[in-house]
């Protein structure tokens, strides 16, 4: 099976943990996007490859067996990818999913995130039960990783304090930056 999910990235700097998160470790998981967060080291990296970053989000997978459930990045199906940094504990992970009948995704409303229990944002991304779902790939995502985000993706937390991840969407020219290109343009960067 070709890996289409994850691949470590070694950055010529290290990311830095955002102040807003730094002691904050809520209840229930989290996603915010964060618009005012800028990484001139990611934004100097990227733009030398001809890239730029579109938007900046964070996540938070609560402690104890939290999870956030298998999603898509946005409506449809495809091979995006982001930059993300987690600081977690040991053991932490983000899970890739395949769907068995397509007549079981949900979502693409913002009710149905709100049924999942996974923000109170508006949203327009694919979602599905992991009993729904076959298992395909699994990462440790703590260090820093090249994800596929087009695809259904989770994480899951088992230890017993809270995960945070830091996400860096990546455009070129109009558009995301798919799986399959993103491995020549990071070619000299990737593990």
């Amino acid at each position: 099976m070709e890996n289409i999910y994850h691949r470590y990235i070694n950055l010529p700097f290290n990311l830095e943990k955002p102040e807003r998160i730094k002691d904050f470790f809520p209840e229930h998981m989290k996603h915010e996007r964060i618009d005012d967060h800028v990484d001139e080291n990611m934004n100097k990296f990227v733009e030398g490859l001809g890239l730029r970053v579109l938007l900046t989000e964070l996540f938070y997978t609560p402690p104890n067996g939290g999870k956030i459930p298998p999603h898509t990045d946005l409506s449809e199906f495809d091979n995006r990818v982001k930059i993300n940094q987690t600081w977690g504990p040991e053991g932490g992970r983000m899970l890739w999913w395949k769907i068995k009948d397509e007549g079981m995704l949900f979502g693409n409303d913002n009710e149905a995130y709100k049924v999942a229990g996974f923000s109170d944002e508006k949203h327009n991304n694919i979602l599905a039960q992991e009993s729904d779902c076959d298992l395909m790939y699994v990462a440790d995502t703590n260090p820093t990783s090249l994800v596929n985000v087009g695809q259904l993706h989770s994480t899951f937390n088992p230890g017993d304090y809270g995960r945070w991840t830091l996400c860096f969407h990546i455009w070129k020219g109009d558009k995301f930056v798919d799986w399959h290109e993103a491995q020549d343009i990071f070619k000299d960067y990737l593990v």
